[in-house]
């Protein structure tokens, strides 16, 4: 008995002594892993951190070093560095707001420019070593992690755009701003002069752009409140006699969100020779019937000017009127628009900021549609940054709708701030970006702790 007890004690002793060793091993392991990730991640943020110092240098030569080993000849080097450089001397210095670390290979850097004082999100990308391979920019939009505490009041709101505007955008901006909180107006200005190098005034009519595909996304959900459609409905049961057979099953709802894998007839080759003869909506056949949808509909998103236009052509034909007719009966006379013109399904068109406004007080207090459809346009995204004909974004607790616009000579920007009733609309006669860079400013004013 006492052997036994013994064998059994020995056995036990040798089990704590396999766990133990076995513990002490995992921990190593896991504790080499963690400072291998560690030092994975230094790497890379250091490699950022030695990239922005040479981007803010103004160094040519430094820079050419530091590009040479992504290079294989001299000419690659030299076509790296002339771009890398064409990006400095428009954007000019940065400050790096936030760099995030996605991968031993890849991080994304938040800038603001020290010229405009507007967002830019660089992707600097490594080799497995973390060496500098190279890197991407585009503008970004003003995001939740720089949401500022202190709330200020409408003086200081409207003193701090002035001084934007002054002191940044300057001469690079003419238009007029107008923000608005239910009936108080807060800051209504005009800047610059227009075509006929007159000042702007607040009478005076832009072009909208793509600011006008939230008519045609109306127009289509007004149709659906009135049971004469639905949005799982398909193109062939509108339009069995499309050519285009490859876009016979697209639904509305596809179209609406720019998930049909249409393409944009600003791209097409025929679009020189046709643009002067566009202005119905069957104009824009001669894009749909030769269209590709570039993925399976559903599958993708695709920004679709083509798309819109065809749910012009579903608009016809569900409510027979012309495109013209429609909006202005169903759109421009509810929402009390005289000084607005119709443009395509994809946009375009004429307002000004009352008639903006008098549009974006019609749909928040549900004169367009239904409470239930405004909610569901107001809120619904296919992937959190677009909905139904609308742009979205959420920053912190608040959630902006609307639709930007740019085109030559053509910059603007519809926001309804729907948690705190702020109306803000920008519309200018400048080329983009400048008066998304002032969206950018002013959500950064009106958006605080």
């Amino acid at each position: 008995m006492a052997r036994k007890i013994e064998s059994t004690a020995q056995s036990n002793s040798l089990i704590l002594i396999i766990f133990f060793c076995l513990s002490v091993l995992l921990l190593l392991f896991s504790k080499n892993g963690v400072a291998q990730s560690q030092t994975q991640d230094e790497r890379i943020h250091t490699m950022v951190e030695k990239f922005f110092d040479l981007y803010n240098s103004g160094d040519t030569a430094s820079y050419r070093k530091f590009l040479e080993p992504v290079s294989e000849t001299e000419s690659e080097l030299q076509r790296t560095l002339t771009g890398y450089n064409n990006a400095f001397r428009m954007i000019g210095k940065v400050d790096v707001k936030r760099i995030q670390v996605n991968s031993p290979q890849q991080a994304e850097v938040w800038t603001k420019d020290l010229k405009y004082d507007a967002w830019w999100k660089f992707s600097i990308y490594a080799d497995s070593l973390q060496h500098f391979k190279r890197r991407t920019i585009q503008p970004s939009p003003f995001e939740s992690h720089f949401i500022q505490t202190g709330r200020l009041s409408n003086q200081q709101i409207s003193e701090a755009i002035d001084e934007y505007l002054n002191n940044k955008l300057s001469s690079n901006f003419s238009g007029n701003v107008f923000i608005a909180n239910g009936n108080q107006v807060i800051y209504s200005k005009s800047f610059g002069t227009n075509p006929e190098n007159q000042p702007n005034t607040f009478e005076q009519q832009f072009h909208l752009a793509s600011t006008g595909k939230m008519f045609t996304a109306i127009s289509i959900l007004q149709l659906k409140d009135k049971g004469l459609l639905s949005l799982v409905d398909s193109v062939k049961k509108f339009l069995p006699a499309l050519e285009n057979t490859a876009l016979a099953n697209i639904t509305i709802s596809q179209l609406l969100t720019h998930t049909s894998g249409m393409g944009d007839f600003f791209e097409h080759p025929l679009y020189e020779k046709l643009k002067d003869s566009l202005r119905t909506a069957k104009d824009f056949l001669p894009f749909i019937d030769t269209d590709k949808p570039s993925f399976e509909p559903g599958k993708g998103w695709r920004y679709s000017n083509t798309g819109f236009c065809l749910l012009a052509l579903i608009i016809e034909k569900v409510s027979n009127k012309s495109f013209e007719d429609y909006i202005v009966q169903n759109i421009f006379a509810k929402a009390s628009m005289s000084k607005s013109v119709t443009g395509s399904g994809a946009g375009g068109g004429l307002s000004t900021i009352s008639d903006l406004n008098h549009f974006s007080k019609a749909l928040i207090y549900n004169k367009l549609l239904n409470k239930t459809t405004t909610t569901e346009l107001l809120e619904f995204t296919v992937n959190g940054k677009y909905g139904y004909g609308t742009e979205h974004q959420t920053l912190g607790e608040e959630n902006i709708v609307g639709h930007s616009g740019g085109f030559i000579n053509v910059c603007n920007e519809l926001n309804i701030y729907t948690k705190s009733n702020y109306i803000v609309i920008i519309l200018s006669n400048s080329n983009p970006p400048y008066a998304h860079f002032l969206s950018n400013k002013i959500k950064e004013l009106l958006v605080r702790k």
